[in-house]
C-alpha cells in the first residue's frame, strides 16, 4: 500500500505501520498550554464548597453580576412594565368603585380578556403576577371558569 493510497486510521496503526510503537511526547510548549486550560477549568468548575443547600441566603438567586442576574432584572423590568399597561386598561375600560376608602376598578374577565387578546396573549400569566404583587383582587378560581 503506498503512502497516497492509504486509508487513515487512528494514531497507533499509523506508528505501528511506520515500525514506532512509542507515542511521541508533546511538546514543552503543548505541555504548558494543557497545564494552564487544566488550571482555568478548575476555577471555572464548581466546587463543593460553593454547592448551597435550600437554607442557605444566596440559594436560587445568579450571582449579581453576572449575566444571568442582568437577564432577570431585564426580565423583571419588562414583566413590570405588562402589568402597569394591564392596570392602566383595567382602569381605563373598569366601572369605578369606592371600597373601605379606596379607590378600585372592577372589570369582568371576559371583558378583559376581549380588550387585552389584541394586546397581548400572556393576560393571565399577567392577571397572576399582578395579584401576587397586591396590584389586584380576584378570588383563585376566577380565571380557570
Amino acid at each position: 500500500m503506498s503512502s497516497n493510497t492509504r486509508k487513515a486510521g487512528t494514531a497507533a496503526e499509523a506508528m505501528s505501520e511506520q515500525g514506532n510503537s512509542k507515542p511521541r511526547k508533546p511538546s514543552p510548549e503543548i505541555c504548558s498550554l494543557m497545564m494552564q486550560l487544566s488550571a482555568k477549568l478548575e476555577t471555572l468548575s464548581p466546587s463543593v464548597k460553593d454547592h448551597l443547600t435550600p437554607c442557605d441566603p444566596g440559594y436560587g438567586t445568579p450571582v449579581e453580576g453576572s449575566v444571568t442576574a442582568f437577564r432577570g432584572r431585564k426580565a423583571h423590568n419588562q414583566i413590570a412594565r405588562e402589568i402597569i399597561e394591564l392596570c392602566q386598561i383595567i382602569t381605563m375600560y373598569g366601572q369605578k368603585r369606592e371600597e373601605s376608602s379606596s379607590l378600585c376598578f372592577v372589570i369582568l374577565f371576559g371583558d378583559l380578556f376581549n380588550i387585552y387578546s389584541t394586546i397581548s396573549s400572556k393576560l393571565v400569566g399577567l392577571l397572576l403576577r399582578a395579584r401576587k404583587y397586591k396590584l389586584l383582587q380576584f378570588s383563585g378560581e376566577t380565571l380557570f371558569q
